[in-house]
């Protein structure tokens, strides 16, 4: 960029033309020119007088452009004051000026993002996690169009709630009313420098969050990235730390109760109706559960058939399951769901001579 201004202002007070031939040699192969440079060019521009100033013009404004480009217009602020007064023999005619140029400070943008959870866990199946999350203007510039993302865990079983912006978003500090939004979504319009909004996002623990241990490292894992931009519309992206919470541990659990309608004194042929219960009392789905009764009696045992039981659902509605059927299965039951089978049994006359 040197050479070329060195250059044009030589030629300019020259019109020598090795120095016109130089500045085309220069001009046509800096990046700011697309043109080839060839021969032809070049002496068409040494031969014309009309070409060598059209051309020298031409430099002359990419070169503006191109310091347009360089320099921002903010780069100083610069007045002029000129003083005017009247002598004694004439009006207006004594007459002074001064310049200063103040230079301003350099453009920094800059957005620093936070992201907190409600509860540092170990959390449970069906636990409402609450994120909190803050975008700053940490920057000397005006940021427009502030927005949070939010990928969450990429193992998580459920989705993240929509991040939305909490009842009074915006943190407010001298001076006072230089950030704005019209409202109507969750991206914050105007965010001035020193300024912060506040959005808030929620996740229900999954009861796979706990069979998988989210993805096999025990955490709900992720970060937030905010996003904004500068006065030129640049992109100003933070990122938050990263964020992990445990799940508990894998606990499989089932809890098996078992009660007959009659356990006093029962007399040859009558039938004795028993009950199963199982309840998963653990934080994981059971599978494949089946029953087996042994029993004392004289006659056939009761044959309870897990298969055919009666569901109690307790937790999310579906999640406990029995698709196969036939097979003397339940094939899958989940963590606070329960099973109940019934089976029967005919007193004999041996049960009452030899269970004494």
């Amino acid at each position: 960029m040197e050479r070329l201004i060195l250059g044009l202002r030589r030629a300019l007070r020259t019109e020598s033309d090795s120095f016109i031939g130089s500045l085309v040699s220069i001009f046509l192969s800096h990046p700011f020119c697309s043109v080839e440079p060839t021969h032809t060019i070049r002496k068409k521009i040494s031969d014309s007088a009309t070409l060598r100033w059209r051309f020298l013009r031409f430099v002359t404004l990419a070169l503006t452009v191109a310091l347009a480009q360089v320099a921002p217009a903010w780069a100083t602020i610069d007045n002029t004051v000129t003083v005017t007064g009247s002598s004694p023999s004439g009006t207006n005619d004594v007459t002074d000026n001064a310049t200063e140029n103040v230079d301003v400070v350099d453009a920094l943008p800059a957005l620093t993002v936070t992201k907190v959870a409600d509860t540092a866990g170990p959390v449970a199946a069906g636990t409402t996690i609450t994120y909190t999350y803050t975008a700053t203007n940490s920057g000397n510039q005006t940021l427009t169009a502030v927005s949070m993302a939010d990928p969450h865990d990429a193992s998580a079983a459920n989705s993240l709630s929509t991040i939305a912006f909490v009842a009074s978003p915006l943190t407010d500090v001298a001076p006072l009313l230089d950030s704005t939004d019209g409202g109507g979504d969750d991206v914050w319009d105007t965010l001035a420098p020193g300024d912060t909004i506040t959005w808030q996002a929620t996740y229900v623990v999954a009861v796979a969050d706990i069979s998988t241990q989210v993805g096999g490292d025990g955490t709900i894992d992720n970060t937030a990235t905010g996003s904004a931009l500068d006065p030129l519309s640049a992109a100003v992206n933070g990122t938050s730390p990263a964020v992990s919470i445990p799940v508990d541990a894998v606990s499989a659990s089932l809890l098996m109760a078992k009660a007959a309608d009659d356990t006093t004194d029962v007399i040859l042929g009558q039938l004795i109706t028993y009950t199963y219960t199982i309840t998963n009392d653990g934080n994981v789905p059971i599978t494949a559960i089946s029953l087996s009764d042994v029993h004392n009696g004289s006659g056939p045992g009761p044959a309870p058939d897990a298969d055919a039981a009666t569901l109690t659902d307790n937790g999310t509605p579906g999640d406990s399951t029995n698709p196969s059927g036939g097979d003397g299965q339940w094939d899958t039951l989940a963590p606070g769901d329960v099973l109940t089978v019934t089976a029967t049994y005919t007193v004999t006359q041996s049960d009452i001579d030899n269970l004494q």
